[in-house]
């Protein structure tokens, strides 16, 4: 499933030869943020299904990005994306289970605070 998620949201944002890595990065994020916003909007709309559905595209892409670090090279930063990463999915597996929107939003507000920071980096 993350690959095939993926791999749609690359196609989903055109994603070209000319495409870096580092905008790969930056639709992940919109990817990620863009099915929490959707999640809430679910859980307010009382549409079960599909707060799965999008906490599930969520954590695919967060699994994405976690499995994409390189610690050799990236460090200490790398290792300190990944214990964020890894609170992110713990976080968004209790607000699953408990249609948690606070839950939802601070790992949304995080990953919205990340992607500025590699919109800089860009």
């Amino acid at each position: 499933m993350t690959f095939a998620y993926v791999q749609n949201v690359y196609t989903k944002t055109k994603v070209n030869a000319s495409a870096t890595p580092l905008d790969l990065v930056i639709m992940l994020y919109d990817g990620a943020i863009d099915n929490l916003q959707k999640s809430i909007h679910s859980i307010k709309g009382k549409d079960i299904g599909r707060k799965i559905d999008s906490l599930a595209k969520a954590r695919a892409i967060i699994e994405e990005l976690l499995s994409s670090l390189n610690k050799e090279i990236g460090g200490e930063i790398a290792d300190n994306l990944e214990a964020l990463y890894l609170f992110m999915l713990i976080e968004l597996t209790k607000a699953n289970a408990n249609n948690d929107i606070k839950k939802i939003e601070l790992v949304k507000d995080l990953l919205i605070e990340l992607r500025s920071a590699w919109r800089a980096l860009k």
